[in-house]
């Protein structure tokens, strides 16, 4: 469908919705899918992977082994020294980057208390 101005669809199964600026939509990728921009316009999405609340934890770790071993073939290797490097590789990969700054980054006390304490801390020297 198009409302006459919006010529984004996504269809999931055999339903096709309009993508409408502002809104959230969220499906299951294990249904076939399709996204469709007709306009000029970029379009962005975020796009995360969450596991379906039915999956055993064994299931959800041979899944996940799968899509490590897609990023990281060597996983697969028979060679154990490289084996372990990519799996030293994936540890890395699922590691939250620490953000290091001046003023405390995200919950580090950023924002205007921790400017007004630094202030402070200069001021007394």
């Amino acid at each position: 469908p198009s409302s006459g101005e919006n010529k984004c669809r996504l269809s999931i199964g055999d339903e096709t919705r309009e993508w409408i600026d502002g809104e959230v939509m969220v499906f299951d990728t294990s249904i076939m899918h399709d996204a469709c921009n007709e306009s000029e316009e970029m379009r962005y999405i975020l796009m995360f992977r969450v596991w379906h609340p039915d999956l055993a934890e064994d299931e959800r770790e041979a899944l996940q082994f799968i899509y490590d071993s897609l990023s990281v073939p060597e996983l697969l290797d028979n060679d154990p020294v490289v084996r372990q490097a990519a799996e030293e590789h994936i540890k890395v990969m699922r590691n939250f980057p620490t953000l290091k700054s001046a003023t405390g980054g995200f919950g580090g006390g950023g924002g205007k208390s921790g400017a007004k304490a630094a202030s402070k801390k200069k001021k007394k020297r």
